[in-house]
Formats: C-alpha cells, sequence, structure tokens
C-alpha cells in the first residue's frame, strides 16, 4: 500500500481527529469480538493497517508482558504515539509485503481491505501469518444503503462519497456482507460473523468524523461530477444540523480458525 492507497491519507493535518472519532464509534464492538476470539494473557497478536492505534494499544493491555503485539501500517506515526513497551511497530504495505508466516494467535484488520484492490490476495496474506488452530478476525464497512429515510442532499452526499473512496477499487461499496463466505473459501473453520448499523445524529460522533471525511475527499468527489460544489458543501453543513439522524456505514465482522 503506498500512500495514494487510501483514498483519505492519514497524514492530512485532521487525521488523527477524524480516526479518533472513527475508534470511538467502533473500538467498543471491535474489543468485545476479539475477547469473543480468546485475546488473552501471552497471546502473539498483529494488527493490519493500526490506524491511529487504539485497538493495538488495548491488545497490548490484554496480552500483558509475556504477550506480543505487532502494528503495521503504510504511516504508523499515529500508532506511535504514547506506544506501550511491548507494542511493536513496522511500516508495512499489505500488497506486496511479506508478513511473519504462521507466527501469531491473532491477526487482526478493521476497515482496511475496502481500500486495496486485491481483496481475496490480502485475506490470502493475513491468514499465512496466523499459527495453526490461531484467529483471523476482519471488520470492514457496508454502505447498505445508508440513504434508506435520509433527507435526499444526505443521501446524495454519502453516495456520491463512498463512490469516490472505493472507485479506485473497481468495486461497489457493498462487498463486505461476503467476508463470511470468503473466510470459508480460504479453508477457516468454525467461521462467525456478526454486523453492526450505526445510526448518526447531525452535530454528534459518527456525523462529525463523516464531515471531516467529507472535506478530505472534497477535491477527490467534485472530480467526479456526482455532486455539484455548492451542494457538497451544504450536505456538510448538514452533517452539523442536529435535527438529521441518518444511517452511517455498517460494519460487518467476520472471524474463523487456522485448521491445526
Amino acid at each position: 500500500m503506498t500512500d495514494h492507497t487510501y483514498a483519505l491519507s492519514n497524514a492530512w493535518n485532521q487525521a488523527r481527529q477524524r480516526l479518533a472519532l472513527l475508534e470511538d464509534e467502533l473500538d467498543p464492538a471491535t474489543r468485545r469480538r476479539l475477547l469473543a476470539c480468546g485475546v488473552t494473557a501471552g497471546w502473539q497478536c498483529l494488527e493490519v493497517g493500526a490506524g491511529g492505534g487504539s485497538i493495538a494499544h488495548w491488545l497490548c493491555q490484554q496480552v500483558g508482558a509475556g504477550g506480543r503485539v505487532l502494528a503495521t501500517d503504510i504511516d504508523t506515526t499515529l500508532v506511535a504515539v504514547d506506544a506501550p513497551p511491548n507494542l511493536e511497530l513496522a511500516t508495512h504495505d499489505l500488497t506486496r509485503d511479506p508478513l511473519p508466516p504462521a507466527e501469531f494467535d491473532l491477526v487482526h484488520c478493521r476497515w482496511l481491505l475496502h481500500h486495496l484492490p486485491d481483496i481475496d490476495d490480502a485475506i490470502g496474506r493475513l491468514l499465512g501469518a496466523v499459527k495453526p488452530g490461531g484467529v483471523l478476525l476482519i471488520e470492514e464497512p457496508d454502505f447498505f444503503p445508508v440513504h434508506a429515510g435520509a433527507p435526499a442532499l444526505y443521501a446524495r452526499f454519502m453516495d456520491a462519497l463512498t463512490r469516490a473512496v472505493v472507485a479506485h477499487t473497481g468495486r461497489d461499496c457493498y462487498w463486505a456482507r461476503s467476508l463470511p463466505a470468503m473466510l470459508e473459501h480460504h479453508g477457516l473453520q468454525a467461521v462467525g460473523a456478526d454486523a453492526q448499523a450505526a445510526v448518526l445524529h447531525g452535530g454528534e460522533r459518527l456525523a462529525r468524523f463523516y464531515r471531516l471525511s467529507g472535506q478530505q475527499a472534497r477535491p477527490r468527489v467534485l472530480d467526479t461530477g456526482l455532486l455539484a460544489e455548492a451542494d457538497y458543501d451544504a450536505a456538510l453543513d448538514l452533517l452539523d444540523d442536529p435535527g438529521l439522524w441518518a444511517f452511517g456505514a455498517c460494519t460487518v465482522a467476520a472471524w474463523g480458525r487456522r485448521p491445526a
């Protein structure tokens, strides 16, 4: 993943704030899933596409001094802030750089694969780092549609934003619902899955995340011609309106064990 692979680069000057809002929204469910997968003291864990680092740091607490967490990303600047002593960092491109083979009790990534051109290859690479009997957990957004029942301007904005973000991958915005079947195709056992729909309220956490995402993606979206400039800016303002209630993305999670 060279830096252009992320449609919204973590090098942006408000990336830390944007990612913190997303972490606050997603972390409780992610922690619940990780605990259900059995994460405990002494585990060897790999967090791929660690972003702002909240889950990598939390994993360090769970595995303790006898465990290990390796966090990778194309840019590890944010995850390095206040890093625990048992956290290892590696600048890494999942599309081309190898991972340690069959080394980890847990391999996890969240909201990463939708940025990549070949999801099947990425899953194979992630699975290769899982030790026999270990767990792979993947969480990805599915925009299912988010515009149902929402104001027309919000619907047009979200459609334009999500299309622009995934356009370079050549996929639609609804592929994540296929994750459980994809993990079974790769030979994982005891595959499980769940999904969590997000509801946003204007001016609050998730709406602020999409507003910042919209600000960062503005040139990319306007270049598509899907939304006029005046309508785009009006949609950003709508996200601040406390009268707005609407769906955000649904997060689909799937997990399974590598055969022992």
